[in-house]
């Protein structure tokens, strides 16, 4: 009898990671449709505005996505970040890590700025810069993200942060501004340090917003 309600156990357990993974394939499928169907490609004097070591803040697609912006109580809909590399000749890159569900590669990667911006929800990017250095010195931080990109860091699925062998998105950028400046940007007070909350990012004390699509708070549900 007992084994009989372990075999039970055991198939309904089966059964139910089964068909959560089958729910996020197909809402991650029909999400992917949606982000091919439309371009999201910043103007030129949108990119004129950008910087070395601005960074960038995205909604992208799918189920994980989705549960970020509607699980955290921020000011605007975001669920990814990563560090802007601009190049001598003007040429425009972003470094941040994902995850394999989203690209081929998993971890820390430097994917071409169009492309990143082209995966996002439409008028959903904001760029922000570090006010707490001079201008010539925000190049550490991209420094300090092609010095991870470099490592090849996988992506984490749970934060550590004392572990630097793995990084999800919004740890990596915690990890270079500590590199680079010692200081703690998610800091939300003495003994509390928040790698969750992208309003970090919106603190007039340490950023400024250089560029803003989500002024008008549109209805990405309905995109």
């Amino acid at each position: 009898m007992i084994k009989k309600i372990l075999i039970i156990l055991l198939i309904s357990v089966v059964g139910l990671i089964f068909f959560s993974w089958l729910f996020r394939f197909v809402y991650d499928k029909i999400e992917l449709k949606k982000e091919k169907s439309i371009t999201y490609i910043l103007k030129g004097e949108d990119k004129k505005l950008i910087q070395d070591g601005d960074l960038i803040l995205r909604y992208g697609h799918g189920l994980v996505s989705d549960y970020i912006v509607n699980s955290f109580d921020e000011p605007y809909s975001i669920s990814h970040c990563g560090i802007v590399r601009k190049t001598e000749e003007g040429g425009l890159f972003v470094i941040h890590s994902e995850s394999s569900s989203i690209l081929v590669e998993e971890g820390v990667q430097m994917q071409k700025f169009d492309e990143f911006t082209d995966a996002a929800h439409p008028s959903s990017i904001i760029i922000v810069r570090y006010n707490k250095c001079k201008p010539e010195e925000l190049n550490k931080i991209t420094h300090k993200a092609q010095y991870y990109l470099d490592q090849k860091i996988p992506f984490a699925y749970s934060c550590n942060p004392q572990d630097t062998g793995r990084m999800f998105c919004s740890e990596m950028v915690w990890h270079v501004f500590l590199d680079a400046y010692n200081t703690d940007v998610f800091k939300v007070t003495s003994n509390e340090t928040d790698f969750y909350q992208f309003k970090n990012f919106y603190n007039p004390k340490q950023f400024d917003i250089i560029l803003n699509h989500q002024k008008n708070k549109p209805d990405f549900k309905n995109n």
